[in-house]
């Protein structure tokens, strides 16, 4: 394998020009990739898995994350997951703990860092494999890496971490694929779906917003269903959303779901109107159309740059105004039609 990459662009160490000087892809057999996120994280790196497996047919990938992050791990895309335990019965565990669990991890030919946390970065270190591979804001990060490519907030977050892959000489071409295509096939329903939860309250668009942009959608499209998603939490059942708009016929609340049931209804619904949340990475993930409601952080990361995802934010980072996300929402409309 030859590193292809621009000085300055990235960064790679001459332990890792002389590691894959003889390598071939189909030599790699042990991967270990760390991510310690949500699901909707894991949502993103699923083109990266993909990759992933295509490039090194021969290896097995470990996945690396952490219990308060177990939930939704992709296991169609990897051959098994290792956990560290951030907490046990509640109560933090110790570095000790920590560092004997990363310790069980296989001896990887490659590593790959696509979380760049203190944790991760000692979970690099401290397993031990033949090349270090990461991406990190910071520059100093690098020096701790073989191999490291930029971050950018910038970059839709599921096109950087291939980043790491293409120095190794992958290549892509077309749209970016999750592979749920055959898993959660479209069954397309006439139903426009919100979900007003997200993983902090700071990110969440007024409950009083949500419901004067349903009833004014519900009534511009009466043929369509509007279905108020919950969530799994006890703060997630939107009833203040709903009991407003209740009296009206094509206004629904749909009660949690599995997982799985989540996906496939995502997938078979016209459009998604959420805050930044996992269940929006979700709908990308299934190619469903969706509209991000961003004010807590600049949505570009999470932005695909396909014309049926749209984002709505304003320059001063402020809740946007109802009239906003209804001009979007219709112009998505038009465009579905």
């Amino acid at each position: 394998m030859k590193l292809n990459f621009r000085p300055k662009a990235a960064f790679a160490s001459k332990k890792a020009f002389n590691y894959l000087a003889d390598k071939h892809p189909n030599d790699i057999s042990q991967i270990v990739v760390i991510r310690h996120a949500a699901i909707g994280d894991f949502m993103n790196i699923r083109p990266f898995l993909l990759g992933l497996k295509s490039f090194f047919p021969n290896a097995k990938i470990t996945l690396s994350t952490i219990n308060t992050y177990a939930y939704g791990t992709p296991d169609d895309l990897i051959d098994a997951v290792h956990i560290i335990d951030r907490t046990v019965n509640g109560k933090k565990t110790s570095a000790f703990q920590r560092l004997k669990q990363i310790r069980q991890l296989p001896k990887a030919d490659l590593l790959f860092d696509l979380t760049d946390s203190s944790l991760s970065l000692l979970t690099a270190i401290f397993s031990k494999p033949k090349l270090k591979i990461g991406y990190s804001y910071r520059p100093s990060r690098r020096f701790f890496y073989d191999i490291s490519t930029l971050r950018s907030d910038f970059v839709l977050e599921a096109d950087s971490v291939l980043h790491m892959l293409y120095m190794l000489g992958y290549s892509r071409h077309g749209d970016l694929e999750y592979g749920y295509g055959k898993l959660y096939p479209k069954k397309p329903v006439k139903q426009i779906v919100y979900f007003a939860g997200a993983s902090m309250k700071n990110k969440c668009w007024s409950e009083d917003k949500f419901t004067a942009l349903i009833g004014q959608l519900s009534d511009q499209y009466p043929d369509y269903q509007h279905v108020i998603l919950q969530g799994i939490r006890e703060d997630e059942k939107f009833l203040e959303i709903y009991n407003p708009v209740s009296h009206k016929k094509n206004v629904n609340l749909q009660e949690t779901m599995s997982l799985e049931g989540v996906m496939q209804f995502l997938s078979n619904s016209h459009l998604l109107i959420s805050n930044d949340t996992g269940i929006r990475n979700m709908a990308i993930a299934t190619q469903t159309p969706t509209i991000g409601i961003f004010f807590d952080i600049a949505p570009f990361k999470y932005w695909p740059n396909e014309k049926k995802h749209d984002c709505v934010f304003n320059e001063d980072y402020q809740q946007p105004v109802v009239n906003d996300v209804l001009k979007s929402a219709v112009k998505m409309m038009e465009y579905l039609q």
